[in-house]
């Protein structure tokens, strides 16, 4: 993909700020590497370091850098094969330049950080993102019905991508590791079930009771219908909400949305995705339509079948907001220095416009390192 772009000296200044950082804590990390504890015992981590330069258009945003740090923390245990405990926690130093940036529905690094995880889903609750229990019910030799209820993470169930779902190893923008129209809640109480029948076929569904923006409760459902293949996934979401939304009339009224996420295996060095959602514009909603695709080239390329390079382009269609319209264009590579670390160099090309102003367009230059254990 080709995005033409400015002078590359900002994002050279960007990266030797945040390489030599991220590197001093994932090689500070490795003193305090976790593992398998049991057998069905294990605890692990991953520590995030990213630091990413953004200039805009906007003359009331000054251009700069911004970093952040954040530390995951999972803890798993499987008594049996058919139950399973889990606790994922996290911590944050900065907001990266997700609070300064003027694309609030297309944040430019799609994780949680430091504002993010205080007072989670105005709860009063801080660093614990999930907890919860799960059971598996072996129906047949070739399907199993999972019911998992606690605090929850509706991504996790529905709207994932093969090539377009992980903020922390895949694309940094919010614009491609979720649907955007309406993106699944996290991190609150919930129910979930996930049908397998055989290798073709999935069904998940989701509620969960969470907070919008305003910190009013609403109840969320979603639903998904899955195809599988050996080499490619066929999803169908539907997504709804409770009447707890503000409205253009000054009714409350609920949002509801549907979306297809796909993803292809082409060759051994090549995939593609897709995503495509439609949203009803009964509530307030910035976009009520979504059309983005990428592909993913394997460093099997290149001779590093670690590394990978991944692409994408996406467009909404403005809703009965402020919005008219939005594209957003990024790019990355991600180098596999060990097995425990990588490092990713990206570029994200946002263009908004908006009823009344000019558009709102920028280049937004990162690097990111991960230290798994």
């Amino acid at each position: 993909m080709f995005i033409p772009h400015p002078a590359i000296p900002p994002f050279s200044r960007a990266c030797a700020r945040i390489v030599p950082t991220a590197l001093f804590t994932a090689a500070l990390s490795f003193s305090a590497s976790a593992h398998d504890i049991t057998d069905n015992f294990s605890v692990g981590a991953t520590i995030t370091g990213v630091l990413q330069h953004g200039e805009f258009s906007d003359a009331s945003i000054k251009d700069q850098s911004q970093g952040t740090v954040v530390t995951d923390i999972n803890v798993n245990f499987q008594p049996t094969d058919q139950d399973e405990f889990d606790l994922v926690v996290s911590f944050a130093s900065g907001n990266g330049l997700n609070t300064v940036s003027p694309y609030s529905a297309h944040p430019p690094y799609a994780d949680d950080l430091e504002d993010d995880l205080e007072n989670i889903n105005g709860r009063k609750r801080d660093y614990l993102l999930t907890a919860w229990y799960k059971h598996t019910f072996a129906l047949s030799e070739d399907t199993s019905l999972g019911l998992t209820g606690g605090i929850i993470d509706a991504t996790g169930y529905v709207d994932d991508n093969e090539y377009a779902n992980d903020g922390v190893g895949q694309f940094m923008n919010q614009a491609f590791v979720n649907n955007t129209l309406m993106v699944p809640p996290a991190f609150d109480t919930g129910i979930a079930g996930e049908l397998d029948i055989s290798d073709r076929w999935s069904l998940r569904g989701v509620w969960m009771s969470t907070k919008n923006d305003v910190k009013r409760t609403y109840n969320y459902l979603a639903g998904q219908l899955g195809f599988h293949t050996e080499s490619g996934n066929y999803r169908l979401v539907a997504q709804g909400t409770s009447s707890d939304f503000a409205s253009p009339t000054g009714k409350k009224e609920g949002l509801f949305s549907i979306g297809l996420s796909l993803d292809q295996q082409i060759n051994d060095t090549v995939g593609a995705f897709a995503r495509f959602g439609w949203q009803d514009n009964d509530a307030t909603v910035s976009h009520d339509a979504l059309y983005s695709a990428g592909l993913n080239l394997n460093g099997k390329l290149w001779g590093r079948a670690g590394d990978e390079i991944g692409l994408g382009y996406a467009h909404l269609s403005g809703g009965n907001d402020v919005i008219e319209e939005t594209d957003v264009m990024e790019s990355y590579i991600k180098f596999q220095l060990s097995e425990y670390v990588d490092l990713s160099l990206d570029i994200q090309y946002p263009n908004e416009q908006k009823t009344g102003t000019a558009d709102s367009k920028g280049f937004i230059y990162g690097a990111r390192i991960n230290a798994y254990f």
